[in-house]
């Protein structure tokens, strides 16, 4: 059981991290404590961060299921799949559906999406590299398999990938550059911004994927961006609770009022089925 200690610069609280892992293939369930705060609360984070776990187990799941080959350039045949591992996790596998071609706006927002989730986790990296809260390294991690399942799309439709030299912080999209650098000064200032960045971060993620979602009818898209979106769900639920913790409750930027309460308050989601009314 490895062990991290983070204090909140300019404030009083202090944050313990332990982390145990679940699955060989798994990132570790962390359990993080600030002292001063409701134990109830803690328990809250612990299940919501607890969820991110399953979501994975999931993704491993899909991934043993499917067994056909693919061609990385075709997708109009049935029984077309995607199963890689990348750094050791399994990521997401593209549903065995013919889908024809890419119209293109689904083009430009499977690129986008690529994009927009390596942002996410390059911005979590480095908010874990300046303050030392291990909330960032978990869920950054799950961006990485967010950005590998759409990278399989990428992959089957023949795409140029945009995020192919990996490059920290850098993005061919002028739009997700200037958002990066914008939530990279935000998290810089305090703890406390850095998790109001990631939640923004998620909650605009969710809505590109609503859009994106609305923009397709092919089947493998829609598994892909669904499976993320549940994530982002998640994430959104980790950052709005490691806020209640400091006393500090999250407004919604982006999402509704009404929307936001409805995805704070839901259930850990598991992947299992896609809860149309959010």
């Amino acid at each position: 059981m490895n062990q991290s200690r983070s204090s909140c610069a300019g404030s009083s609280c202090m944050m313990r991290c332990q982390s145990k892992p679940q699955h060989p293939d798994e990132d570790g369930v962390e359990t993080c404590e600030f002292s001063g705060n409701e134990p109830t609360l803690q328990k809250r984070l612990l299940f919501w961060l607890g969820g991110l776990a399953g979501v994975s187990i999931v993704i491993v799941l899909i991934t043993l299921y499917q067994t056909d080959h693919f061609s990385p350039h075709h997708g109009t045949g049935h029984g077309d799949s995607i199963s890689t591992l990348s750094g050791g996790h399994a990521t997401p596998v593209v549903a065995q559906y013919s889908s024809g071609p890419l119209t293109p706006n689904e083009a430009r927002a499977i690129l986008f999406m690529r994009e927009e989730e390596k942002l996410a986790r390059d911005l979590y990296q480095e908010m874990h590299r300046v303050w030392g809260v291990s909330l960032f390294v978990s869920i950054s991690r799950a961006e990485q398999r967010h950005m590998d399942a759409v990278g399989q799309l990428i992959q089957r439709y023949g795409l140029s990938d945009p995020a192919e030299q990996n490059i920290q912080g850098s993005f061919v999209d002028a739009h997700l550059t200037s958002l990066y650098q914008q939530r990279l000064q935000q998290g810089q200032r305090s703890v406390i911004d850095a998790l109001r960045a990631g939640a923004l971060i998620e909650e605009t993620d969710i809505l590109d994927l609503e859009n994106a979602i609305q923009e397709t009818d092919k089947p493998d898209i829609i598994q892909v961006y669904s499976l993320i979106q549940r994530g982002s769900f998640n994430h959104l639920r980790a950052f709005a609770h490691s806020l209640e913790l400091q006393g500090v409750p999250y407004v919604p930027v982006r999402l509704s009022a009404q929307s936001f309460d409805t995805i704070l308050h839901s259930p850990m989601d598991t992947g299992f089925t896609r809860n149309q009314n959010q």
